[in-house]
């Protein structure tokens, strides 16, 4: 998941998803305007942004403490972990394993309830301790939330982390991750469902909390189903190896060739070019080249346009059709070159991997 890159902490990357922005001002908005003036009314306008701002930073600073467990419990299991992203309703970490033991994939997802409830439990004691009304303001707000979060999380309903932690008891129980997936999932649709309908209800009742339910709902119905797509295809793309899907045979442009040549010879012939030399290797994709001007395309050469071989992960020819798939989403890219002991062996393209996945889900055949 991308995002603007915030900082480094135990060698994770931590980001922050634009989607960020919109719900830190709508909070910080719903918390001046409404909650706040509400449990301690008679305070100014100013006062009551003040401790909203405060308050949606603080909750945000909650949500990374919380996906940082996750990621210590990951690290400490010898997994590794790239980075966190916040956004629109919470946090992700970038854990790039998906054949996870169940038992550390449990402790994993238990972590980060336990951990924000622990929070809560410091920020209860500092609201009950004597302070100003300022601090005891937010700390009502704040050890509220992270109980709630905390809470919220242990349903056994995926991709929460309760939901987490149950799939890994049925991947331990069933040794099958695609059934433990389904199940898991299918408990995290239905409660989905029922959070949107009490968002319904909520709006139509006027009772507090229905767009957020309707919103969060949504969002964790369109996971829930996310996930258990992203499972089956590995399941079957992780049985399939590269040379199967590798091109040996192909066009290759020589990187001198002009690009008004290229244009004319090539014109909707396809979208992925090969550029190489004894001296240079690239991949020319029609959909990222920028407009060149008719005037420089008589003077740009093909070297200058292609993305060099050396800033594209490859893929082995021993490595399954789901690493490739991999590399291609990671990379957006739509061809990928295929190495045989560090040589060049052919190419592998997404049409190729996506082709072969849709017969084998529909008909279980090879192409």
């Amino acid at each position: 998941m991308d995002g603007l890159k915030l900082f480094r902490i135990f060698g994770i990357d931590v980001k922050l998803h634009f989607s960020w922005w919109f719900v830190f001002i709508l909070l910080a908005w719903s918390l001046s305007g409404s909650f706040f003036p509400q449990f301690f009314p008679g305070l100014s306008a100013p006062t009551y942004w003040l401790m909203g701002i405060v308050s949606a930073l603080l909750l945000f600073i909650s949500v990374l403490l919380h996906e940082l467990s996750h990621s210590l419990v990951a690290q400490w299991k010898k997994i590794r972990v790239e980075s966190i992203t916040l956004f629109f309703f919470g946090g992700v970490a970038g854990i790039t394993k998906e054949d996870i033991k169940p038992s550390s994939e449990f402790l994993m997802a238990i972590a980060g309830p336990l951990f924000s409830l622990a929070l809560g439990s410091v920020f209860w004691l500092m609201h009950a301790a004597d302070g100003s009304l300022f601090l005891k303001a937010i700390t009502f707000y704040l050890y509220q939330l992270n109980f709630v979060l905390g809470l919220f999380n242990l349903v056994p309903a995926y991709p929460l982390d309760g939901g987490r932690a149950f799939r890994a008891i049925l991947y331990g129980y069933y040794k099958d991750l695609k059934k433990a997936t389904k199940i898991a999932a299918t408990g995290g649709r239905i409660f989905a469902g029922l959070l949107i309908v009490l968002g319904v209800f909520g709006l139509f009742t006027g009772t507090g909390g229905g767009l957020w339910f309707i919103l969060l709902g949504g969002f964790l119905y369109f996971i829930a189903g996310l996930s258990y797509e992203q499972v089956a295809i590995r399941e079957v793309l992780d049985n399939i190896p590269v040379k199967e899907l590798m091109q040996q045979k192909f066009p290759v442009l020589h990187p001198a060739m002009k690009f008004a040549e290229f244009v004319k010879k090539y014109k909707g012939r396809d979208d992925v070019f090969v550029v190489k030399d004894d001296h240079f290797f690239g991949v020319i994709e029609v959909r990222r080249l920028v407009k060149i001007p008719r005037a420089l395309q008589d003077v740009t050469s093909l070297k200058q346009v292609a993305v060099p071989f050396g800033g594209i992960k490859a893929v082995r020819k021993e490595e399954s059709a789901y690493s490739a798939f991999r590399k291609l989403e990671e990379q957006n890219l739509e061809l990928l070159p295929v190495l045989d002991k560090n040589k060049l062996a052919g190419i592998v393209t997404r049409k190729a991997v996506l082709r072969r996945l849709i017969w084998e889900l529909k008909f279980g055949e090879k192409l």
